[in-house]
């Protein structure tokens, strides 16, 4: 009984903190789509990370030393995904709203558990994501192809950040311990801060004193806390819960999107996002949750 209730309640605070990184995530691009017009959404992104890496830099204090060659591969691979993921995402914001934006990046994480599905009869949730797909990403004047696309492969940025953060533990040597988490997460940040630097250097000028705070406490909550959060939510309960948890951030998305930035969707649109979320939902809990086959020997 008491280890049932200690489970719920690491569940329970676990589910809390991933609504804290999804909600943190979402502000932040609220607060960045306001500064696109001057510093452009990859100028933004650059920035953003340039003062996320300062502050990780500073608060956190990595250690660069101790490390394998493996390690180091998989950290750069970890910052590269998450830059490409954030540049991309940055850049479907400016064409599509941004429910429709994160369901379809939503939908890297959830093709890569739909892959992991092998009975036949469940391959219908994947199909009903897909005729959700179909309903967001028809026709209309509020959805660009060219934001479907940033968004499609900040999608797959994601589904390579969600694979890395699971190898980036498993490179380290059984002699020696694991390294503190937050210092993986520090370095990658950096990595980012340094692939996206260009951009950054690019909207320097544009920049006004009064856009200090708001790249401030985008990198705050889209960076820092965002991945924190995530890192901290899998310990908690398991990459299994947490990716089933993330399908539900197209619907947050679609809320907030409404509230924050005045960004109404049509009703197929809607229903096209509710089906992704219980499609993306079952499949991943149904492939991560189906029995392995036996090892030979």
């Amino acid at each position: 009984m008491r280890t049932s209730r200690t489970t719920l309640r690491r569940a329970l605070l676990g589910f809390g903190v991933l609504l804290i990184a999804s909600t943190s995530v979402q502000v932040s691009a609220v607060i960045s789509h306001g500064m696109f017009d001057r510093l452009g959404p990859l100028g933004v992104s650059g920035l953003r990370f340039a003062i996320a890496a300062a502050l990780a830099a500073a608060v956190i204090r990595p250690r660069p030393t101790g490390r394998t060659r493996a390690e180091w591969l998989a950290l750069l691979a970890y910052g590269t995904s998450i830059a490409a993921m954030n540049v991309c995402f940055h850049v479907a914001l400016e064409f599509v709203p941004l429910g429709v934006a994160i369901t379809v990046e939503f939908l890297g994480p959830f093709l890569l558990a739909a892959l992991g599905v092998r009975r036949l009869r469940l391959v219908v949730f994947p199909l009903l994501g897909l005729g959700g797909v179909g309903l967001i990403a028809r026709p209309t004047p509020e959805v660009n192809p060219i934001g479907l696309i940033a968004a499609g492969v900040a999608g797959v940025s994601l589904a390579a950040y969600t694979l890395l953060a699971e190898r980036i533990g498993r490179t380290t040597p059984p002699d020696r311990p694991r390294s503190n988490p937050l210092h993986d997460l520090a370095i990658a940040v950096i990595v980012a801060a340094v692939l996206t630097a260009p951009f950054g250097i690019a909207a320097l000028p544009s920049v006004e004193t009064g856009d200090l705070a708001p790249l401030t406490a985008a990198a705050v909550l889209g960076v820092l806390i965002a991945f924190g959060c995530d890192m901290l939510a899998v310990r908690l309960t398991s990459a299994r819960t947490v990716a089933v948890l993330f399908s539900f951030d197209p619907a947050l998305a679609a809320i907030i999107g409404m509230l924050l930035l005045g960004q109404l969707l049509d009703p197929l649109t809607i229903a096209g996002i509710v089906l992704v979320c219980v499609a993306g939902a079952a499949t991943i809990h149904l492939a991560s949750a189906a029995p392995r086959p036996a090892a030979d020997g």
